[in-house]
C-alpha cells in the first residue's frame, strides 16, 4: 500500500480524523568524522563497518525518504512531524548525545541475549522524538 492509498482510506474510514505522518529520525551527522569513533561504553562504530564514504549516500537516501513523506502527506491535506531535522545533533554518531543506537550496540531487550538496537531510536531518542510528534499533535489538535 502507497502512502497515498493509505491517506485516502484513513479519509474514507475516518473522514474527521486530523492526520499525522511521522518522518524518521536522522541517522548519519553531517559530519561523517563522527562516526569514526565509538560512543562511550562501546567498542564498536556506530554503523560498525560501513565505511565513511558510504554514510553521505545513506544520509541523502534517508533525506529523501522523508522529503518524499512529507510532500505526500501535504499534498492529501495532513500534517507532517519532520523527525530528520529535529534529531539533527542526536544521530548515531552522536557519542553521548546519541538518540539513535549503533548498529550492534545493544538494547536493553534481551531473548536469551542482548538485542542490538539496529539503528533504532534509544530511551534518549524516543523521548526527544516524541516531545516532537506530541508538540505537533497538540498544535494541530489546538488549530
Amino acid at each position: 500500500m502507497t502512502w497515498e492509498e493509505m491517506f485516502q482510506r484513513m479519509s474514507y474510514f475516518a473522514p474527521d480524523a486530523e492526520r499525522v505522518l511521522v518522518g524518521y529520525p536522522r541517522l548519519v551527522p553531517r559530519d561523517t568524522t563522527k562516526c569514526l569513533t565509538a560512543a562511550p561504553g562501546q567498542t564498536e562504530l556506530p554503523f560498525v563497518d560501513i565505511p565513511q564514504d558510504a554514510l553521505p549516500v545513506l544520509d541523502q537516501v534517508q533525506k529523501r525518504l522523508d522529503d518524499v513523506m512529507n510532500k505526500t502527506a501535504v499534498d492529501d491535506g495532513a500534517d507532517f512531524v519532520d523527525l530528520y531535522d529535529a534529531t539533527g545533533d542526536n544521530t548515531a554518531c552522536d557519542g553521548a548525545d546519541r538518540g539513535i543506537g549503533g548498529l550492534l550496540e545493544n538494547s536493553k531487550l534481551e531473548f536469551g541475549q542482548p538485542i542490538p538496537w539496529y539503528a533504532h531510536p534509544n530511551e534518549k531518542g524516543r523521548d526527544i522524538q516524541a516531545q516532537h510528534v506530541a508538540t505537533k499533535i497538540e498544535a494541530v489538535l489546538n488549530r
